[in-house]
């Protein structure tokens, strides 16, 4: 499953249907849900990593799109793959509500055909963009975790631009030390200064992984 696909759920037969065909028209990818509950446990039986957007209605049984949205939440997924939600009673507050969630986009039914599937194309190609940034976040993540627990501790001070006999006074450990696990760090993290070094700490801190800092325990 790793093709982008169009997670569709809406519990109105003649509103999935066609949205589904009017999708396929268009050679996109859609897998069309009855239900929220029914969505949900195929998501979560999925074997391979999830890739595409969901759309889904506001008002279904037994879940609400609001609830399905939610649970995406919940399981990591609304962060990585953009939610568009569809309603016929939509009103500005639940638009700005699902919004302030994390949603791209609240469309009103009736809609038009080429309207809806220029949306769901805007939100692809926005699921491209996540889908990268989150690779990169993971690489980077593995890198940082892969390197030695004193490696991680003297970090931060070497992209900071200390000196190495401050580092090494610090850490209580010899210069040379110090420079080897310079050496080290730049040559698994692939950076070449102090300043690319401290860039990418930035990247990472932004991204939630945890960087020790001297004082940390060994």
């Amino acid at each position: 499953m790793n093709e982008p696909r169009i997670f569709l759920c809406d519990d109105d037969e003649g509103v999935r249907s066609s949205i589904a065909f009017l999708l396929r028209q268009h050679d996109l990818s859609v897998v069309p849900y009855a239900s929220g509950p029914e969505l949900l446990a195929a998501l979560d039986s999925a074997t391979a990593p999830l890739r595409g957007i969901f759309v889904l209605d506001v008002r279904m049984e037994p879940l609400s799109g609001l609830q399905v949205h939610e649970a995406l939440i919940t399981r990591g997924l609304a962060s990585r793959m953009p939610v568009l939600f569809l309603s016929g009673h939509g009103d500005i507050p639940m638009a700005v509500g699902t919004m302030a969630r994390g949603a791209i986009s609240f469309v009103e039914k009736p809609y038009a055909d080429d309207a809806l599937v220029q949306l769901i194309r805007q939100a692809l190609a926005l699921e491209v963009q996540w889908h990268a940034r989150v690779a990169r976040q993971d690489a980077l993540r593995q890198l940082i975790t892969s390197l030695p627990r004193q490696q991680l501790r003297l970090m931060p001070m070497v992209a900071a631009g200390e000196l190495n006999k401050t580092i090494a006074w610090k850490m209580e450990l010899s210069v040379r030390t110090v420079e080897e696990h310079r050496r080290k760090i730049f040559e698994r993290l692939n950076v070449h200064s102090a300043a690319e070094l401290a860039t990418l700490l930035a990247e990472a801190r932004a991204a939630g992984i945890d960087i020790p800092n001297e004082s940390s325990p060994t």
